[in-house]
């Protein structure tokens, strides 16, 4: 399931790639995209050689189907990022190898990463040396390489302005309430002021890239944060529903469904078909910004279908 997972949506996503576009930035600073499918059976739901008129008409919706751009999602993954891998230039090795540590961090409101660091720590001294670095966050559930991921690399330094370090504290804590260590002696506040690229791994057949200027234009998803108690409601007591829904929004017929995440454009979802198990996205009808909103699509999409698999149409 989980190499199923990892391949899903592999036949479509040159059109993807196309329809795919930084928030409010040129393609030019799309960095890359990576066109290349997986090789499947031809039977397969995710196969290119499929020629299903089902198949043939999903991987189409797909190809068009409404996501956030590549900055937004990058944005969107950091904000809600709590721990990271910091990758620096270790100086035990004379700074030619890069060296990983686990750091907590918190984003500010214009997406750079805060991070409260002690003076005995070996990242600390190796950013101190060089302060270029990447940081690697995780989606919120990671399990593995179906999940989504972003590296940002860039330059950590100490700040040095008082009022900074006071912003940058209220926002470290507001992320980390227990984090009271951060007042220790040995701890100074740092930040990844500089971010040259951004590279997002979505889990959802999207990889791509965008440059530093492009990743600080994007903007966190308004949805992200109360998106978990909604899928897992949906999840727990309407899975039918969803079912429903991906056979008629998406014209796809599977035997189970489930939300495994959600945005203001729309849900991804994991889906059961045939004994393959991949992930596709659902669209909602309008976007939705806030909790009603989301709650308002979904009702109206859930009735929709229901009546569509009644017989009643839409």
């Amino acid at each position: 399931a989980a190499l199923a997972s990892a391949r899903a949506l592999a036949p479509g996503f040159a059109r993807l790639r196309a329809a795919a576009r930084p928030s409010r930035a040129s393609n030019a600073r799309l960095l890359c995209v990576t066109p290349r499918a997986h090789d499947v059976g031809e039977d397969s739901a995710i196969s290119e050689m499929n020629v299903d008129p089902e198949i043939e008409a999903f991987r189409e919706h797909q190809a068009g189907a409404a996501k956030l751009s590549f900055a937004d999602e990058c944005r969107t993954l950091v904000d809600l990022g709590r721990y990271a891998v910091i990758s620096t230039f270790g100086r035990e090795h004379g700074g030619a190898y890069p060296s990983g540590s686990i750091v907590g961090f918190a984003a500010d409101d214009k997406g750079r990463p805060i991070f409260a660091m002690s003076s005995m720590s070996g990242h600390t001294g190796d950013l101190a040396a060089n302060g270029n670095c990447s940081l690697t966050v995780t989606a919120p559930g990671f399990t593995g390489a179906a999940d989504a991921r972003v590296t940002l690399t860039g330059t950590v330094t100490k700040i040095a302005d008082p009022e900074d370090a006071k912003a940058a504290r209220e926002a470290y804590l507001a992320k980390h309430p227990d984090a009271f260590w951060v007042d220790f002696g040995d701890f100074a506040w740092h930040r990844m002021d500089a971010v040259v690229g951004a590279r997002l791994v979505g889990g959802f057949a999207r990889a791509g890239g965008v440059d530093g200027e492009a990743y600080f234009e994007g903007a966190p998803d308004p949805v992200a944060a109360f998106a978990t108690p909604i899928a897992s409601h949906m999840n727990a007591d309407h899975r039918d529903s969803i079912v429903a829904m991906t056979k008629h929004y998406v014209g796809l017929t599977v035997e189970d469904a489930s939300i495994v995440g959600l945005d203001a454009l729309g849900m991804n979802l994991q889906v059961t078909r045939g004994g393959e198990t991949f992930k596709i996205r659902l669209p909602f009808e309008t976007p939705a910004r806030d909790r009603k909103a989301v709650k308002e699509v979904m009702v109206a999409m859930t009735k929709t279908a229901a009546k569509a698999a009644a017989g009643g149409g839409e």
